[in-house]
């Protein structure tokens, strides 16, 4: 019996020390998020204009790897390291289903110092059901058109760079980083794009918007997946 009692003793003691060191470390808590007209978070979107106050947003879904933070107090520290904070892949639902849109990754230790830019890759995952929605794809959004259903896809392999100019000092606790795409600038970012021009070229009820669909909306998907790029900024909250 006192053995146990001295066992037990030993491991809450060593529980306890594990948990203060990691109160201790420094950490980033790394999220993903979605926003629109002045920061309200609701489960859909509309767009106001004269081209697209008829375009409804109803779902959009991103799939990422390959998260690298860059500290800007090491000087080995680059977005270009092999030192990649969260692996991946990440399926990421931000519009769909509920009014929750921000979506954790989880917590990472790093070395204390000012952060300033993050970098991750948008990812196909071919691991995934091919029922998924991200399925061999990297962004999905569905939604309507003046009231036509339509649906967009992007499979995409590029890294993309967000970062704040005044950075975060990270040192000891939980920062949370959080990486924000602004719906409201989706068709208007880089390029202004009148989604009422989509075509439902083969008449199956269903405007598509692929890299290589078959109603003729090719540019209109590479247009609108280098907006999406654009929109994403990086929040410290």
């Amino acid at each position: 019996m006192k053995y146990s009692i001295l066992f037990f003793s030993t491991m809450t003691l060593f529980m306890g020390s594990c948990s203060s060191d990691e109160i201790d470390d420094s950490r980033i808590r790394l999220k993903v998020a979605v926003s629109n007209a002045g920061g309200t978070t609701s489960k859909s979107v509309s767009f106001t204009g004269k081209n697209n106050e008829n375009v409804i947003f109803t779902d959009f879904r991103i799939s990422i790897r390959d998260v690298v933070f860059k500290n800007d107090d090491d000087s080995n520290s680059s977005l270009d390291t092999d030192e990649i904070q969260f692996r991946g892949p990440y399926q990421i639902d931000l519009l769909n289903g509920s009014d929750a849109i921000t979506q954790t990754i989880g917590d990472v230790i790093v070395p204390d110092g000012t952060y300033k830019e993050l970098r991750f890759k948008f990812h196909k995952d071919e691991g995934l059901p091919t029922t998924d929605n991200l399925y061999d794809r990297s962004i999905y959004i569905e939604g309507t058109i003046n009231d036509i259903p339509f649906i967009f896809w992007h499979d995409t392999s590029e890294n993309l760079d967000v970062g704040r100019s005044t950075g975060v000092q990270v040192s000891g606790g939980v920062i949370n980083f959080t990486v924000d795409f602004n719906m409201d600038q989706f068709l208007n970012s880089l390029k202004q794009i009148d989604l009422s021009l989509a075509l439902d070229g083969n008449e199956n009820g269903t405007i598509e918007i692929f890299p290589n669909d078959q109603d003729g909306n090719q540019e209109i998907a590479k247009d609108l997946k280098d907006n999406i790029k654009e929109t994403a900024d990086l929040i410290n909250q």
